[in-house]
């Protein structure tokens, strides 16, 4: 996927590489962000070194069906009563992706793993990391999720549970790395976490 905020990503993958560190990155499959119809960028690949290791993992969701929900005109229905499942994209990927996730971190020893945001489901795999394997969680928002226009919700009672659920996961992370000193200022405001874990790194640093 492209734009600043994954570049962004990208850098802070690389920087860890160059500082002596051994990052893994979990990601969907190529043929997932096709059918997601995400921006794409296959370049920012060619500008991580060639010794980081990539796991592919498949999102689950099923892109067929989606289609044909909106082909019937339906889809919005399915968005509103299953809000859960039709969250996001990739609304199934943390789950599937744990029982690898878990392996690797446990065969490898790591004892951190960084999360990068949206899609917002990814927060889900860090909260699981977390809680059961007991490592540290940095997560990583290149955008803000309930204050940004760019989201929309099924109603205003899936965005005040969208809220609510936001400042609960994001009260569990260790640190917090957000992308303007406004959406800190924000977060700081609404009681997010305290400001000495909330750090801002711009996009395109």
């Amino acid at each position: 996927m492209g734009g600043p905020g994954v570049q962004r990503s990208y850098n802070f993958v690389r920087e860890l590489n160059n500082a002596g560190y051994s990052p893994i990155v979990f990601t969907i499959t190529e043929v997932d962000i096709e059918s997601a119809k995400y921006q794409k960028d296959f370049s920012l690949l060619e500008k991580l070194p060639s010794n980081i290791n990539i796991v592919r993992i498949e999102s689950g969701q099923n892109f067929k069906l989606v289609e044909k929900l909106i082909k019937w005109r339906v889809y919005r229905l399915f968005w509103y009563v299953l809000y859960p499942l039709f969250w996001e994209k990739m609304a199934r990927w943390p789950f599937i992706a744990y029982k690898q996730a878990k392996k690797i971190i446990l065969d490898n020893k790591l004892d951190l793993v960084y999360t990068s945001s949206g899609p917002f489901s990814s927060l889900v795999l860090g909260y699981l990391l977390k809680k059961r394997l007991g490592i540290k969680w940095v997560a990583d928002l290149r955008d803000p999720y309930t204050d940004a226009y760019a989201w929309s919700y099924p109603s205003k009672l899936h965005w005040m549970v969208s809220r609510i659920w936001e400042k609960w996961i994001l009260s569990k992370v260790d640190e917090l790395i957000v992308n303007t000193p406004e959406v800190k200022k924000l977060y700081i405001k609404r009681n997010i976490l305290p400001e000495s874990k909330i750090n801002v790194i711009t996009n395109g640093y």
